[in-house]
């Protein structure tokens, strides 16, 4: 099964990362959904960054009170959060 995933290109994976984190956020764990958003802009950061939809979670993640800290310092200098 890991083989597949690294199978997969950098943008799907960053894009099934959002989707963990999304249902992280529905779930209300922001800090489930803080570790994934960190992870995907690991792997893809113009996924998280740029697109208007990763942005979007990004800010919405890190305006939980319990946001994890790297979420929130990855937020800052994108101006979201």
């Amino acid at each position: 099964m890991r083989d597949g995933w690294r199978g997969l290109s950098a943008e799907h994976r960053a894009a099934y990362l959002m989707d963990a984190a999304r249902a992280y956020l529905h779930a209300d764990d922001p800090v489930g959904a803080g570790r994934v958003l960190v992870e995907a802009d690991r792997i893809a950061p113009a996924e998280i960054r740029q697109r208007p939809a990763g942005r979007d979670m990004l800010a919405q993640a890190a305006r939980e009170s319990a946001a994890p800290t790297t979420l929130t310092h990855l937020a800052a200098p994108l101006g979201v959060g």
